[in-house]
């Protein structure tokens, strides 16, 4: 059966564009951004003039609060505002983030530019994973390979636009291209919005534009004071970036495990859900593991591209932010052929663990070059092939499995577990960045490369 067919079947077709659309064009203004930050952050010339370890422990913690603020988008989707509402929010903050950067210069623009983006996203993401599991309660497989395909090609074309633009043009415009490309997925989101709704059953509709479980008025001001505190901390410590990295992964870590702890203790859920929740733990390893490992990309990845690779081409020098690409140009190679081997092996902990070990492979492939003067193009391409091969065992059961486990009264924040294991391990590979030099590039390598596959291997002989 195909993936069209399947869609018309289930007749709720519309979300599925409407939704993955909204993503990719929000991912393409994400990465777009991200792939060009670490350098602004590092530059003397053009950007901020922060230390190399500053800015790739910085660009850590940005990705860890991102992460984190996903669990503050279930809540408000649950208790506030409902997951439709929630989404169009989070995308006027993208926006509002992506401009700041654009338009205002130095230390206040990031400030500015960095918590609306991270809330923002936050905001955005779990909303919309919960619709797109409310229009499709019944299949986990193609609508959310799908939707893991317009991630990716909005990963793919904004670093290569942004990264041309920070070169020839500079880095805010840059930005802006960033904030153009947000305003273009809210226009096409709301062109379908209209036929999305009036697709979903009565029951679907209500689910994903009414919150679960209304909060009190009085609940509301306390998580909002709260709310407002942790940011104020957050622009402190801004001020030292090796520690709110370090901060960030023991809030990640409090976090996820407080989530895990109220929905297994929670007289709302059931022994058969609590099961359920017990099953996906080794999921959540195996995607935290994972999650740290490929967020390498957007910190010592990044420079490593600057300083080590050799990047001319044919005479061209190819910008370092377009080596941001190659990880999501595999992905669009590889989804369908991968999709086409998970219909066939139905054992998560077997796929999601494989994938660990392939991914942690990768790292290992750089592991001869260490100590070279340059390191040949090919050897970073190798490198993210074998890591974009786990990410396609990886990514999308993850992303999948939280909306089969996740209980009835836990919805949308059980959907952000998966997106807490990406802030665990961005904040992780922050902090490990800070350990990246050329005189311990050896060891970073063979460490950061070997946990993965230990642990894959254990994940893939446990029980599912």
């Amino acid at each position: 059966m195909t993936i069209i067919e399947q869609r018309s079947r289930l007749g709720v077709a519309p979300a599925l564009p409407a939704i993955a659309g909204v993503e990719m064009w929000e991912r393409f203004s994400f990465y777009g951004m991200q792939a060009i930050l670490v350098y602004y952050l590092y530059d003397h010339t053009a950007g901020l003039g922060l230390e190399q370890s500053e800015a790739t422990a910085l660009v850590g913690a940005y990705g860890a609060m991102l992460y984190l603020f996903t669990f503050a988008g279930g809540w408000v989707s649950d208790r506030v505002l409902g997951a439709e509402r929630t989404l169009l929010a989070g995308a006027a903050l993208l926006i509002g983030g992506h401009l700041s950067l654009s338009l205002i210069p130095g230390f206040v623009g990031l400030f500015a530019g960095l918590f609306p983006l991270a809330l923002g996203s936050g905001l955005l993401k779990t909303a919309a994973i919960t619709i797109l599991g409310a229009a499709f309660p019944t299949s986990a497989g193609p609508p959310f390979q799908i939707f893991y395909l317009g991630i990716n090609i909005g990963a793919f074309l904004g670093p290569m636009l942004t990264g041309w633009l920070a070169e020839t043009r500079g880095f805010h415009v840059g930005f802006g291209a960033a904030a153009l490309l947000m305003v273009v997925g809210c226009v096409n989101y709301l062109a379908l919005r209209r036929r999305m709704l009036g697709s979903l059953s009565a029951k679907s509709r209500e689910f994903i534009t009414q919150p679960a479980n209304p909060a009190a008025p009085q609940t509301q001001l306390k998580v909002l004071i709260a709310s407002v505190l942790v940011i104020v901390a957050a622009v402190w410590g801004l001020r030292n970036p090796d520690r709110l990295a370090y901060v960030l992964l023991i809030a990640t870590v409090a976090t996820a495990l407080g989530l895990f702890v109220t929905v297994l203790t929670s007289p709302r859920v059931s022994a058969a859900e609590r099961q359920k929740v017990r099953a996906f733990i080794p999921l959540f390893i195996a995607s935290t593991t994972y999650w740290t490992l490929q967020s390498q990309a957007y910190g010592v990845f990044a420079v490593y591209s600057e300083q080590r690779l050799d990047r001319t081409i044919a005479g061209f020098e190819v910008p370092a932010a377009w080596t941001q690409s190659l990880n999501p140009l595999f992905i669009l190679v590889f989804t369908f052929p991968i999709a086409r081997l998970l219909t066939k092996h139905r054992n998560r902990n077997h796929l999601m663990g494989g994938g660990l070990a392939l991914a942690g492979m990768g790292m290992l492939v750089l592991v001869p070059f260490t100590g070279a003067s340059s390191v040949p193009f090919l050897a970073l391409v190798g490198c993210i092939l074998f890591m974009s091969l786990g990410e396609l065992f990886i990514g999308p059961i993850g992303m999948a499995a939280t909306a089969i486990h996740a209980p009835a009264a836990f919805a949308t924040r059980f959907s952000a577990l998966f997106f807490l294991s990406l802030a665990i391990g961005t904040s992780l590979a922050g902090s490990l960045s800070t350990l990246y030099s050329s005189e311990t590039e050896l060891y970073y390598l063979i460490v950061v490369g070997l946990v993965p596959v230990i642990v894959g291997g254990a994940i893939y002989k446990s029980k599912q």
